[in-house]
């Protein structure tokens, strides 16, 4: 039961992915900057992605929806001139050290990063703000005045964005101002308040980066309040590094623009969605915008007068609703879930289990479960035990994982593969969609079924291996004085995995009182094994007859080593032709999923292009089954 529920903990954490996933990249990878709606239903946006390092991303990858409904767009790359930044540093007292040379390295990288046209402004702040240099600077003036700054003093935050916000030259529309914010600790210095920051911000369209350099007194709560009001984000370092990195990131996304211009289909609020992917970049930002409704559109005047005399009405307000950042929450909430599955996963692999005095082998011994588990995991399998009776699928599944050697009841095993799916589903939908995830379930389901009489083959061919060996043993036992019970008991003791458990069930079930011949039955039908059968079949008829039945032993086990020589030399001829099919069978879905990978326009012809794609396929895979029964009649050995 233990194995069961660390599975369960493993696939609540995979079910976290596509929240966390889907959240964190609303949040951050790709954000829509400006709603222009003032000549709506033609449509402005400006919005930033992490930059491509091989330049500008093309405008095909870009889609924009409306409620759902995939709207046509034009995508350019925005010029970065239109760009303004503010580097908003913090030079106070816990600044001090290490730290502030973190955030000087940070900064000119920051510098580095960006193109030479963005119009750049730096700013320090402590008990006061300090306008280390404008807009007018050069680039190395910039770095000059940020080697130049020092810590000390109190934090006056709030003011400092304030004047941040008011260093803004006059610019037009197509504008974009950001402030990038460097804080380590809560404000205790500023006249004005958070919300007088935040209403600045939002009166002249400055979206706030902040970047947090951890420590204990970082005032979240009102760093991300002035973050998430802009459409901004809130990123964090724990030292002078990750500082770096952070900047350089911000840099790469707030120079990598685009302006997006679509003509709207819809009135009054939506949600509007932009989303990427391209190139391992899969992101979708989205806005609930409200539009101006069908009434108050008035139709153009056709006549140039009239244009000209038309008044202006101007448009009702543009509402933004910023993203809310639960994307940090749900990251957080994955993370404890995984974290959860692994110490179980550890927990269940590494214990030593407490060895208990229990029937080896047998369905109320070794296949009882763990009785300390109980609660979810306990219920659910007791749930699919019941389902399986009721179905009449509980002995038969119970005869196959007895055969493969899996300890567990039939109905942790349909628990375990519930589990299983239920995870192939998560995985599918965060890689590609539903259409994967409904194959990925189909294949977790085959993929259990295939495990159990993969691991009853082999336990078979195993068990047939020892079967000379083991008649060796019994008969010498014998010859020795032993009796049969007693012979089968050393077989027991001394042979190896899986004849030592099977005979060790065996002896437990004659010593119960089940008559020696219908065990050697039960037994000879659980392993499936032809020469076992034989030998049940002399011990039968040497109990009827009487004889010595250490001759009969002697002689079934001459006869099936000569078979098992036969069966190897068989296997080892057609090795060769079992390879290539093996090789041959692969080629096609690894060829296939390689040309997926790099280049699904090739391989879209087949998916895309009618019945017969879709029609070749079939005959591909028909034509492979085929030739699987082929092979598998040719190398198999009846005798």
């Amino acid at each position: 039961m233990r194995y069961l529920a660390a599975a369960a903990c493993a696939t609540l954490a995979v079910l976290a992915l596509p929240l966390a996933g889907a959240l964190a990249q609303d949040s951050g990878a790709l954000r829509i900057e400006v709603v222009d709606v003032e000549d709506h239903p033609d449509v402005r946006l400006t919005i930033s992605v992490p930059a491509h390092p091989d330049g500008p991303r093309p405008g095909s990858v870009f889609t924009v929806t409306e409620d759902g409904a995939e709207r046509p767009a034009e995508v350019t790359y925005a010029e970065s001139a239109d760009l303004q930044v503010i580097l908003l540093l913090d030079t106070t007292g816990s600044m001090g050290g290490a730290a502030i040379a973190g955030a000087r390295n940070a900064a000119t990288a920051f510098l580095q990063d960006l193109p030479d046209d963005v119009g750049v402004a730096v700013l320090g702040y402590d008990t006061e703000v300090t306008v280390v240099t404008g807009f007018d600077a050069s680039r190395d003036e910039h770095v000059a005045g940020i080697e130049g700054l020092v810590a000390g003093g109190r934090t006056a935050m709030y003011d400092a964005v304030l004047t941040a916000v008011e260093l803004f030259p006059e610019a037009n529309d197509d504008t974009s101002r950001a402030i990038v914010l460097l804080t380590d600790g809560e404000d205790n210095a500023s006249e004005r308040t958070v919300e007088d920051a935040v209403d600045a911000l939002l009166a002249d369209d400055v979206t706030l980066h902040s970047v947090e350099y951890r420590t204990a007194f970082t005032d979240e709560a009102a760093i991300r309040d002035m973050a998430n009001a802009t459409g901004g984000t809130v990123s964090e370092a724990d030292d002078a590094d990750a500082l770096t990195r952070v900047y350089q990131d911000l840099a790469s996304t707030l120079s990598s623009r685009y302006a997006v211009r679509y003509v709207s289909a819809a009135s009054g609020t939506v949600e509007l969605a932009v989303s990427i992917d391209h190139d391992g970049l899969d992101a979708t930002d989205r806005r609930t915008i409200t539009f101006p409704a069908p009434g108050d559109i008035e139709a153009p005047p056709d006549d140039e007068e009239e244009r000209a005399e038309a008044p202006v009405v101007p448009p009702p307000p543009t509402t933004v609703s910023p993203a809310d950042g639960t994307g940090t929450i749900a990251l957080i909430f994955g993370a404890a879930l995984w974290f959860i599955a692994l110490v179980s996963l550890t927990v269940t692999l590494f214990t030593p289990r407490t060895r208990r005095a229990q029937l080896p082998h047998t369905t109320l011994g070794a296949r009882g479960g763990h009785r300390g588990m109980t609660g979810l995991a306990d219920r659910a399998s007791h749930l699919a035990d019941q389902g399986l009776r009721h179905r009449g699928y509980h002995g038969r599944l119970n005869a196959a994982l007895e055969r493969a050697g899996i300890e567990l009841r039939p109905g942790e095993f349909v628990v375990l593969t519930l589990c299983g799916a239920v995870t192939a589903v998560a995985i599918g939908v965060v890689l590609h969609g539903w259409i994967v995830a409904a194959v990925l379930a189909v294949l977790a389901l085959i993929a259990a079924r295939v495990v159990v009489s993969v691991l009853a083959d082999r336990r078979q061919r195993r068990f047939a291996d020892q079967l000379g060996e083991i008649l060796q043993l019994m008969s010498g036992s014998m010859r020795a004085g032993y009796s049969l019970l007693q012979a089968v008991d050393a077989v027991a003791r001394e042979a190896d995995s899986p004849a030592s458990e099977e005979f060790s069930r065996l002896v437990v079930e004659t010593r119960l009182g089940r008559d020696m011949s219908d065990a050697l039955r039960a037994m000879a039908e659980r392993m499936q094994c032809e020469d076992f059968n034989w030998v049940v079949q002399a011990i039968e008829i040497h109990r009827e007859v009487g004889g010595d039945l250490s001759d009969v032993l002697d002689t079934v086990a001459r006869t099936i080593r000569e078979r098992n020589q036969i069966r190897r030399q068989v296997q080892a001829l057609s090795a060769e032709g079992r390879l290539s099919a093996y090789v041959l069978l692969a080629l096609p879905f690894g060829v296939g999923f390689f040309i997926y990978v790099t280049n699904r326009a090739y391989i879209a012809e087949l998916t895309q292009g009618g019945p017969l794609g879709w029609g070749l396929i079939g005959i591909g895979l028909a034509l492979m089954t085929i030739g699987i029964v082929w092979m598998r009649r040719l190398v198999r050995l009846r005798y």
